[in-house]
């Protein structure tokens, strides 16, 4: 991949490192990246998927670029250090200041705040099919609603009693869809939205698993507010995504 795009998730703004121009872009400025060591330091951060750019890492890439004697009594903390702080200079350039942060006693990596444009197309992969599910098996609920029977007790409470076989598929499918949900976003920087969401998806299980009871209702009424109030869910789930990051 010769062109590789991060997006500030805070600012929207973007920057680009093309590999075989040796540029480094961003809000229509570009920069031409003269030393190779600096180039493949940026492209390492860039593309390391586990996060850390160890100093060790960067300090290799400095003695493959220059010579295997270049700063060769150096520390490879102290290597890495240098070549950091001409990375974040060239970034300076571009008024970009948040890119690089430092893991003490380990090495750099790219901030949080910026996300590569593949991982967010794979976020918005993830929230669509998510979305999708919850959508469908509240669909697939609403229809059921249409044709069950609406149970009626002594107390004048109205309520469907569906299959047992019906309330453990309903169950197992918003599980599964949750909790892989859940795995994919679960991160300090999602937490009171990921508590705002299962709170709504707690409220959407009970009525999946035909638990939602009405008081003194008349068939169509209790169908109609039955529809009425998971749409109304499925709409707040959907806003509460949208702030996730």
């Amino acid at each position: 991949m010769s062109q590789i795009t991060f997006k500030n998730i805070e600012t929207s703004r973007t920057i680009t490192l093309d590999v075989n121009q040796r540029m480094l872009k961003s809000s229509g400025r570009e920069i031409h990246i003269q030393d190779s060591a600096v180039l493949v330091s940026l492209h390492r951060l860039f593309t390391r998927k586990e996060g850390v750019v160890k100093y060790s890492d960067i300090a290799c890439v400095v003695r493959e670029q220059k010579s295997a004697f270049h700063m060769e009594d150096c520390p490879d903390g102290i290597i890495a250090n240098k070549y950091i702080f001409k990375t974040r200079s060239i970034l300076k350039n571009l008024m970009i200041d948040d890119l690089i942060v430092t893991v003490r006693g380990l090495g750099y990596k790219v901030s949080e705040k910026w996300l590569s444009i593949v991982d967010e197309n794979k976020d918005e992969y993830q929230k669509d099919a998510f979305l999708n599910t919850i959508t469908s098996i509240i669909d697939d609920c609403i229809k059921y609603s249409k044709d069950a029977e609406i149970s009626h007790d002594k107390s004048g409470f109205s309520f469907i009693k569906p299959s047992k076989d019906k309330v453990l598929e309903n169950f197992s499918r918003i599980d599964d869809c949750y909790n892989s949900f859940l795995t994919y976003y679960s991160e300090p920087g999602n937490s009171i939205e990921l508590l705002e969401l299962r709170e709504k998806i707690t409220k959407v299980l009970l009525y999946v698993i035909y638990w939602r009871v009405g008081d003194s209702l008349s068939d169509d009424k209790f169908r109609s507010d039955y529809k009425n109030e998971l749409n109304l869910l499925l709409r707040q789930i959907k806003q509460a995504i949208d702030l996730m990051r």
